[in-house]
């Protein structure tokens, strides 16, 4: 008994936690309509990108991942990636052999709930993993989305970023900044240059000796972006230090042509104003683990918003609840 009442407890101290947020108990006329327009936008049919160069068969194959026939694809909303615009965005960053000349890569984005994050799966893709994805997408300015990436054989999947952005635009009538688009296009194929590479190209895994692997180094990456973004660094030399810091404790060994790319790269992430918040919000699972780092700001903007008399009546609210809690224990004894 007394361990059920252990959990009730523990269950009812979360909601009562959950509850001090200040909300409006009585709804306007606004916003009843926006919760329904949010209502209908989550029942609307997802948004498609697909590449131009699908045959039949590779079509095919793409629709059955979606569960989609050809009948029906004309009932969603499908915008066309061109292996013209992949060698636009992508030609920077690794050779034009490497790209190709097909555009194969198939995203279908669908809204969220709001504050539910990114959600990202994939099928047939080799090079991009589902944090590389999300750690760029987050980047690019996307929220609140389900994003399925697929290929109709096996491919890298770096352009289907572009297909994302697409549908992601076509469906929030956002247009995403360039500058971002561009940082998280560098972010993806960083990552993937520096892990699993061969030769001078990957960073080592200090433990093995052997070229760290994407998993790993996105742990280092998503820390110094963590720490960049909630502490507003764009100091090359600050972000370094953050970069040699995460070398020791995630057991990873960098050459100075690599720190340097990093610190580049992170410089630019800084100065994208991305809010601290987005990064629990929108991809909790990649940096809740850091929380100390990205609610530094947080914190401040709690102590700023939540005034001392809700603070002072939520600890009231606690203090009767626990008195009522320990006489239905002392009642159930």
């Amino acid at each position: 008994m007394k361990k059920s009442i252990t959990k009730i407890a523990a269950l009812l101290m979360a909601v009562l936690l959950a509850a001090a947020t200040p909300i409006s108990v009585y709804a306007t006329p606004e916003e009843e309509a926006s919760l329904q327009a949010e209502i209908v936008a989550s029942e609307s049919v997802p948004y498609l990108a697909l590449g131009q160069d699908l045959n039949d068969a590779e079509l095919s194959v793409v629709l059955n991942e979606y569960g989609i026939t050809k009948e029906e694809l004309a009932n969603y909303k499908v915008a066309y990636v061109t292996n013209a615009m992949e060698h636009q965005y992508l030609d920077a960053y690794i050779p034009a052999s490497v790209i190709g000349t097909r555009a194969l890569s198939c995203v279908m984005v669908k809204e969220a709930p709001k504050g539910s994050g990114i959600c990202v799966t994939s099928k047939n893709i080799s090079y991009c993993t589902i944090s590389m994805y999300k750690n760029a997408l987050l980047t690019a300015g996307v929220e609140d989305a389900d994003v399925y990436v697929v290929g109709p054989s096996m491919i890298s999947g770096t352009a289907a970023l572009i297909g994302a952005w697409m549908a992601y635009e076509n469906m929030s009538g956002e247009t995403l900044s360039e500058e971002r688009k561009e940082a998280a296009l560098e972010e993806i194929i960083t990552i993937g240059q520096l892990s699993d590479g061969e030769g001078e190209d990957a960073a080592v895994d200090s433990s093995t000796g052997e070229a760290v692997s994407k998993e790993k180094l996105e742990e280092l990456f998503s820390y110094v972006k963590a720490e960049v973004i909630a502490n507003g660094l764009t100091d090359p030399e600050k972000i370094k230090a953050v970069i040699e810091e995460a070398q020791k404790k995630f057991n990873i060994t960098l050459t100075e042509d690599q720190i340097k790319k990093l610190v580049d790269l992170m410089g630019t992430i800084g100065e994208l104003d991305i809010d601290p918040k987005k990064l629990l919000e929108q991809a909790g699972d990649l940096y809740d683990k850091y929380g100390d780092t990205v609610l530094a700001k947080v914190k401040d903007i709690y102590s700023q918003t939540v005034t001392d008399d809700v603070k002072k009546n939520f600890w009231q609210l606690v203090g009767q609840f626990f008195k009522n809690l320990f006489s239905a224990i002392k009642g159930n004894s």
